[in-house]
Order: C-alpha cells, then sequence, then structure tokens
C-alpha cells in the first residue's frame, strides 16, 4: 500500500461506486418515488391551479415537496434505501483497500454520498417540475394560488392542496430563494445520513447504521409533525423552511443559518472521527456486501 495520500486514487474510488450505483437495481425504486411526489404533491396544485384558472410559479410545485411532512419522511426513507449496501465493500474489494490508503477511502466514499445525495435530490428537483413547465410562470413571486386560494375558496381553506406550501412559508421567503434554500437543506440532510452510514462502516458495525438512520428520520419526522421543540435536536425539523418562522412575525423560530450550520457541524464531525479511526478499521470483519 503507498501510503502517500492521492486525489486522483480517492476521486476514482468515488467514480467507481457511483458508477455502481447508478446501474444497480434498486433505482427502479426512483421511478416510484417519482410517481408518489407526482401524486402526492405535484397534481394537487396543479388541480387547485386548473380550479382558479391561475398559473402557478414553476418552482412551486419543487417546493411543495420538500415542505410536505408526509414527503419529509418518504424521500429520506427512499435515499436510505438506495444507499443502504454503501460503503461497498465485498471481498474483491480487499484488493483495492492494499493499493490504497484507508483515508482516501473514507474520503472517496463521502464524496460518492456528496454525488449521489445531489443527484438524488437534482432527480427530485427536475421531476418535480415537469408537469407544470407548460402552464407556469418564471418570476421570482409567488402565484395567486399558493398565496389566495384559501381566500377565494374558504371552504377548502385547510384542505391538503391549500396547505401544501404554508403562510410561514411564503409570508417570509421569496420562491428562489425558499427553492435553493430547502434544496441544500434537503441535500446536507441526505449527505448527513449516509455519513451516519461511513460511521458504523468504519467502527464495524455497518448492519446497525440503516436502523439508526432510519429511527433518525422517523423519530425526527414524528416530533416535526407533533410540532415538538425537541425536533430540533434532528436534521428533519431543519430542512423545512415553514418550521423556522411563524405566520406574520419576520423574526426567526429558528434562523435558517443556524440549520446549516447544524448539519456542516454533524457532517463535519462524523467525517473528521471517521478519517481518524479508520486506520484502526479491521475490513477482513466486515460482511460481504454481495
Amino acid at each position: 500500500m503507498d501510503n502517500k495520500f492521492s486525489i486522483s486514487r480517492t476521486w476514482r474510488i468515488a467514480c467507481i461506486d457511483f458508477y455502481k450505483w447508478i446501474i444497480n437495481s434498486r433505482m427502479v425504486v426512483v421511478a416510484a418515488m417519482i410517481v408518489f411526489v407526482w401524486s402526492f404533491a405535484v397534481t394537487p396544485l396543479m388541480e387547485i391551479s386548473r380550479e382558479m384558472n391561475s398559473p402557478l410559479n414553476f418552482i412551486e410545485p419543487f417546493i411543495a415537496v420538500f415542505n410536505s411532512r408526509v414527503l419529509c419522511l418518504v424521500t429520506p426513507a427512499v435515499y436510505i434505501f438506495l444507499i443502504s449496501d454503501h460503503p461497498h465493500l465485498d471481498r474483491n474489494s480487499l484488493f483495492v483497500l492494499h493499493r490504497v490508503n484507508k483515508r482516501e477511502w473514507v474520503l472517496g466514499q463521502f464524496i460518492f454520498f456528496i454525488l449521489s445525495a445531489f443527484s438524488f435530490m437534482g432527480i427530485i428537483f427536475l421531476f418535480s417540475l415537469i408537469p407544470n413547465c407548460m402552464n407556469a410562470f418564471v418570476a421570482n413571486g409567488w402565484s395567486l394560488v399558493v398565496t389566495k386560494y384559501g381566500v377565494y375558496n374558504p371552504e377548502r381553506a385547510y384542505s391538503f392542496a391549500a396547505s401544501l406550501i404554508k403562510e410561514e412559508l411564503y409570508n417570509q421567503i421569496a420562491p428562489y430563494q425558499a427553492a435553493a434554500t430547502s434544496f441544500f437543506l434537503n441535500f446536507l440532510y441526505m449527505l448527513t445520513l449516509a455519513v451516519i452510514l461511513l460511521l458504523f462502516h468504519v467502527l464495524n458495525l455497518r448492519k446497525i447504521g440503516v436502523p439508526v438512520s432510519i429511527s433518525i428520520i422517523a423519530v425526527g419526522s414524528a416530533l416535526g409533525i407533533l410540532n415538538s421543540q425537541g425536533m430540533w435536536y434532528f436534521p428533519m425539523a431543519h430542512t423545512m423552511i415553514h418550521l423556522h418562522y411563524t405566520k406574520h412575525l419576520k423574526e426567526p423560530i429558528m434562523d435558517l443559518r443556524s440549520s446549516f450550520l447544524y448539519n456542516g457541524i454533524i457532517i463535519s464531525a462524523i467525517l473528521i472521527f471517521s478519517l481518524i479511526r479508520v486506520k484502526h478499521t479491521n475490513f477482513l470483519n466486515i460482511d460481504d456486501n454481495e
């Protein structure tokens, strides 16, 4: 093994794992998730848009997806399912580990998680926009569908479709800023869950990683639905912009910058610990993933 650190080897490890991930048969679940997202968030918005005969902002369906307290449980769970056998280490990988530095392997896995989380978010972003792209506007302002549907239809003001984008969101932040913030906070959420898998892999406790990640998703989502103050201890609440604000007061309940910092600290701490701990990891004790 060459003890000299190599960026090219690190990048090659990440690219190989990303390619294996892309061609994995599990990716068919993404298609099912897209259909679910369409039926659960995109279609309801389009229906009330047609009812009002008023267009949506093209970015609003995506914002609705990642500010739904139901989909906040589904999307990270699907991502965990897709990466549940990563870091991918089978018996053949031991030949690779003999030729690379262990820290290169950890960083390679981290880069792979960045690529996979960004790709996952990108797919949701793209496919949430497609269904309504022909009946939408692009200005950085909220549509009448989002802001006035409840005023024009008071008997349906609290219907599911009308509640997808809440007052706490559209009264406080512009659509483009909301979309970018939602994208990157959820990207960091996925990355946080991924590095937890990496941590348990380095600790030779790979089988515990997925249950821990699923528990974090489930408990965080439950506390978010209950609007408990304990939700801020879990990453889920930090991804949902409307939870950061009240309906009318400009002063936030939780500063959005604090949510970025929360995820950044957790990811950095786990990565640093993994880089230190990996030199003691005995990869011969890790079960074959295949």
